[in-house]
This record gives structure tokens, sequence and C-alpha cells, in this order.
């Protein structure tokens, strides 16, 4: 007869506001939850309840797409794996080598403002995220609206005052 294993204590924990679960797990090293129970068990490990894990995920992306700074290269990496790409499509469809692709995830390399608002796009496109695809969609009708009003005779007038420039408002 196998002998069986006894099994191990664990405790049981909430994560609250003043203490918060580090959710490592997700590839991120900035991602806090409260809320969800946690157990600590005695060899060490930490097990985490993480309910809606989908909607999680979808909600942490869309937090990275629209924060103004720029992303890292773990968030990148992040982006690419929630869309399910292997990094040489992802580098494909970004018009860049993977080895540069590489670089931006391992933070060897910082990408370029326009390339990482690119990444932002093509996830928000590509994404199955509806508030990404509609603020999107939103952002192009703005564009064809303008693009369609046709050229605008604007002038563009400035005055330098102190060795300072200024705007100087036009007349209605």
């Amino acid at each position: 007869m196998p002998k069986q294993k006894p099994e191990l204590s664990r405790v049981e924990h909430l994560a609250t506001d003043e203490d918060p679960f580090h959710y490592l797990a997700c590839g991120l090293p900035n991602v806090y939850l409260v809320g969800i129970k946690y157990f600590t068990c005695e060899d060490g490990r930490v097990i985490a309840e993480i309910p809606a894990v989908k909607q999680l995920m979808r909600l942490i992306a869309r937090d990275l797409v629209e924060r103004p700074d720029s992303l890292s290269g773990s968030e990148i990496r992040f982006l690419r794996k929630r869309l399910g790409k292997k990094a040489v499509d992802f580098a494909r469809d970004l018009g860049i080598e993977a080895e540069t692709l590489s670089r931006y995830e391992n933070d060897k390399q910082e990408p370029s403002e326009s390339l990482d608002k690119l990444i932002r796009l093509l996830y928000a496109i590509s994404s199955d995220d509806p508030e990404l695809i509609e603020q999107v969609r939103a952002i192009l009708d703005s564009l064809l609206a303008a693009w369609k009003a046709g050229p605008t005779d604007v002038k563009i007038v400035k005055k330098i005052d102190n060795n300072a420039w200024t705007d100087v408002p036009l007349a209605a």
C-alpha cells in the first residue's frame, strides 16, 4: 500500500487596500490586487484564487494602452501575449525584426514614440476589448470627418514680446 503524503498546511489571507496581493504571475512587476483570497503554504508557495481572469487581463491591458508614458519591455510582452501572438508574428505585424522586438521586450532598447503608439494601436484593434475598439473607431471617425471637410485656410499668427512667442487671437 503506497504511503500518502501528509497534506501541507496553508494559511488563508484576504488582499486588502492596506495589504494588496502582488500579482507577479501576470508577467508585470507592478500589478497588485485587492479583494482576492490567497494562501501561503508551509513550503513557501503562495496560491491565489483569481476570479474572472480574462476580464482582469483585459483591464490591465486597457490601462497599458491608455496611459501616457512609454511602454516597458514587460508591458510590450504582456500585450503581445494577450493577443496570442508569437514574437516573430508580432514583429512582422509591426514591421520590425524579431531580434529588435526581443531587445524591446527585454529592455535592452527602447522603441521610438511612434512604434510605442503603433504597438498600442495594434493591440487596440486586434483585441477583444469593445471599449478600446470603440475608442479607435471614434478617433478614426474624427480623422475621416476632418479629411472629408477638406483643407481650411486658417491663419496661424504668433507674436513675439520680450523674447517670448505667444498666440494672437484671431478675430471671429
